[in-house]
């Protein structure tokens, strides 16, 4: 039996999470010996989602008076006092953020990048983390594979979708034929759309994502009633459409990163492989926990059963009225 009681769990994390999952990136520039800018593009220090970032001990910003800013990106300078930063020092983020992409241009020419993950402090940018070697091949493809990675375990509403599929698609042939479809599609919008060859406004992108969770939520309920639908007859093209969809919406936090030509062929690889064990994890973890209530003889409730997929429909349908609002906002 599939364990759709954890959709419960699910969904009590997805109206915390439905509009976290959203990369940030940031660069710090070395102007002078002890003189540093910091550039991210976020509204003005002083908000609570962007708060000023808390600088090592014996460094001191500088008055915003004297920097230029603009009204897309919000620039900080600050200068440590008798010595440079160091390969110990840490900048925290107080930011409600996953995650955020630090580029480091040094005077010496070295551009060094690293994805640091939010902890309990924050997200603490550690700088011996921003040497030349995290510029390396390897530290391309470790950074974006866990960039991939951590954006699809922390999707709820990407997550939620392969839910409404499993919760349909019952045979495991046509499950296999429905996941791939979905992982080829979205993986080739994500490619074309990262390469530049195609546009979708990025609201419009998030509400037809949950627009095809809502339609997954209808069709399992009436598939309960005795009416299945498309998805159960040609669940694979139904992955596969939606699934162009999904991969716009990758597309869209993979382009917040800003990344610079020679990283595109290598993020865009290692970023899709990551996303793609998440989603594989995420699956295995599904039956894997189906299989341990099957064996211990655990049967769910009927009443359980349709309030998950009442709950499935509800969180979808919230999103979805919110994130078309917000194409007019």
């Amino acid at each position: 039996m599939i364990l759709k009681c954890m959709i419960l769990f699910l969904l009590g994390a997805a109206t915390a999470q439905a509009h976290r999952n959203r990369i940030e990136s940031m660069t710090i520039t070395e102007l002078t010996d002890l003189r540093y800018e910091i550039r991210y593009d976020a509204p003005p220090p002083g908000l609570s989602e962007f708060a000023a970032p808390i600088l090592p001990d014996d460094c001191r910003w500088l008055p915003l008076d004297t920097i230029p800013q603009s009204e897309v990106s919000t620039s900080l300078v600050f200068e440590a006092n008798d010595r440079a930063i160091q390969p110990e020092d840490r900048i925290i983020l107080p930011w409600q953020s996953n995650g955020v992409l630090v580029t480091m241009r040094w005077r010496n020419g070295i551009v060094a990048r690293e994805y640091f993950r939010s902890e309990a402090e924050g997200i603490i940018v550690r700088m011996d983390r921003l040497q030349a070697y995290s510029g390396s091949s390897w530290g391309v493809a470790r950074r974006f594979t866990r960039i991939g990675f951590e954006h699809i375990m922390g999707g709820i509403d990407h997550l939620l979708f392969v839910v409404g599929l499993l919760l349909i698609v019952k045979d495991r042939k046509k499950l296999v034929l429905t996941i791939t479809a979905f992982t080829l599609a979205h993986s080739l919008t994500l490619g074309l759309a990262v390469l530049g060859y195609i546009q979708a406004p990025r609201e419009a992108v998030e509400a037809i994502i949950a627009l095809s969770i809502l339609l997954l939520a209808v069709e399992g309920i009436a598939m309960r009633k005795g009416h299945p639908g498309p998805t159960s007859r040609f669940p694979w093209l139904v992955s596969g459409g939606f699934g162009l969809i999904h991969g716009l919406g990758f597309a869209g936090a993979l382009g917040e990163l800003g990344l610079p030509h020679e990283e595109i062929a290598p993020a865009l690889l290692f970023f899709n492989l990551g996303v793609e064990a998440g989603q594989l994890l995420f699956v295995f973890a599904w039956f894997a926990i189906a299989w341990l209530i099957q064996a211990l003889r655990v049967k769910p409730s009927e009443r359980l059963l349709w309030v998950g997929q009442y709950a499935l429909g509800i969180v979808a349908a919230y999103w979805f009225m919110e994130r078309t609002l917000a194409i007019f906002a």
